[in-house]
């Protein structure tokens, strides 16, 4: 039952099924093609697809504005999963199978024991810091030109909630779709719980300016030391960071040292419900200390709805309603209230041809990422018992349909954001994929077939 009235909804046109399986065996065919299968150490690496890193304006240390191709795990374990999950859904889409084996020691590679980081571990691009060193790896892009110490040393991040839960969803798919191999262990929910939102000596800066909720004992970011005060207020924590170039600050980063971005962990909703997805999917989520926190944190930002500022480090106005409804789907109803209040801003906000758009400055409105996620999270809503008008669906799958490139029987959609830089950069660097967008409209055409075409 709607706790809302519903707009007037106009007919939507249909896509007939043939296209619609037309469409996803191209875009199937596409991911395939696009697969990389030689690796160029430090540039390239075989079971991959091209992601970019792309500065929409110029910003200190990182330069002006360029593109960049990046290897990272968020990029190669999404399409992963979303892959595996079209597969589960669908096993007649045996073209699927080579691409999960090619890409997976791929994901792998960006593992620590069961942690993953964003990057691999690769050679500095330069002597990071002065007098005589011995080098180690670091954690880093592999093509972006990073010039500095400064900036080579921020680039080497800790290992993080997000790229571990989205790894070791990874895994799970892998072992779910391949058999179970002995030899690769998954995160227990003791992972995440050891870095709680939880009487904490510090506190992040957009989190205090934009989010509130103090205290939520919900899953930070960072899987490392925060520095800490003996009294945290918010000018400490803000003078550190005006003065962050310099050795003092806690946000300075420090050579070969796994840096937490200003020296403070922070706390992102989308990576919360990635977090509760795989928790659920592995069962977990009721041993988790966390996953209440996480879910009452989740209901309280989409019930204020400041939809543009929700994720730190996820600019597109939609992302939060595909990562929560996803984690809704895998089994975690403690996001049931939630998805009202998702269903309601997606019933308001679609526009006549069925299309979502983010604010003008993400991504000139990042229209079919925007769709694309919105879309998804319809249907992950609907599959989760949430009643929704299937004209809404109907005008969305239209939309993206339209929206498609076609050649030589490969489909594919172009990459939007869906991931940034975070916090001052959040709407300035960003990563952008082609075939991570096809791979997600790919999954709502079977996701479409599934629940109003079988």
């Amino acid at each position: 039952m709607f706790l809302f009235s519903l707009p007037k909804i106009s007919l939507a046109q249909v896509i007939p099924s043939d296209s619609i399986k037309k469409a996803i065996f191209g875009s199937l065919t596409y991911l395939s093609e696009k697969q990389c299968t030689e690796t160029i150490a430090g540039k390239q690496y075989a079971g991959e697809w091209e992601a970019f890193m792309e500065m929409k304006e110029a910003f200190l240390y990182l330069g002006g504005r360029n593109k960049y191709r990046d290897s990272n795990c968020f990029t190669m374990a999404g399409i992963h999963n979303i892959l595996a999950e079209i597969y589960l859904a669908d096993t007649s889409q045996k073209q699927i199978l080579p691409m999960l084996r090619k890409v997976f020691p791929e994901v792998l590679s960006y593992s620590t024991g069961t942690q993953f980081n964003f990057w691999k571990k690769l050679p500095p691009n330069q002597d990071l810091k002065w007098g005589k060193e011995t080098k180690q790896l670091v954690h880093r892009p592999t093509n972006f030109r990073l010039k500095g110490r400064f900036i080579n040393n921020a680039a080497n991040v800790a290992n993080d909630a997000d790229d571990t839960a989205l790894g070791n969803l990874a895994i799970w798919y892998n072992q779910k779709i391949f058999g179970k191999n002995d030899s690769l262990k998954m995160a227990n929910p003791t992972t995440f719980d050891s870095f709680l939102d939880k009487n904490r000596k510090n506190r992040h800066w957009y989190n205090y300016l934009f989010h509130g909720f103090k205290n939520s004992g919900a899953y930070m970011t960072w899987f490392g030391q925060e520095a800490e005060f003996e009294n945290w207020h918010f000018y400490k924590n803000a003078l550190h960071n005006l003065i962050f170039f310099l050795p003092i600050s806690i946000a300075y980063p420090h050579p070969y040292k796994a840096y937490i971005p200003w020296g403070t962990n922070d706390l992102d909703v989308v990576v919360n419900a990635n977090v509760l997805t795989y928790l659920s999917k592995n069962n977990l989520r009721q041993a988790s200390t966390g996953s209440e926190a996480a879910n009452r944190l989740i209901e309280k930002h989409t019930k204020r709805g400041r939809w543009n500022r929700m994720g730190i480090y996820y600019p597109n106005r939609y992302h939060l309603h595909f990562a929560a409804a996803r984690a809704l789907a895998a089994g975690d109803t403690g996001l049931l209230p939630t998805s009202q209040f998702l269903l309601k801003h997606l019933v308001k906000t679609q526009n006549q041809d069925g299309s979502y758009e983010s604010k003008k400055i993400v991504n000139k409105r990042d229209i079919l990422q925007s769709t694309a996620y919105a879309t998804l999270a319809m249907l992950y809503l609907k599959e989760s018992g949430v009643d929704i008008p299937k004209s809404l669906i109907d005008k969305s799958i239209y939309f993206l349909y339209t929206q498609k490139g076609e050649e030589n029987k490969q489909v594919w959609w172009n990459g939007g954001v869906y991931f940034s830089g975070g916090t001052v950069v959040r709407n300035l660097l960003y990563f952008t994929s082609d075939a991570y967008t096809t791979a997600l409209v790919s999954m709502a055409f079977q996701k479409y077939l599934n629940l109003y075409k079988s």
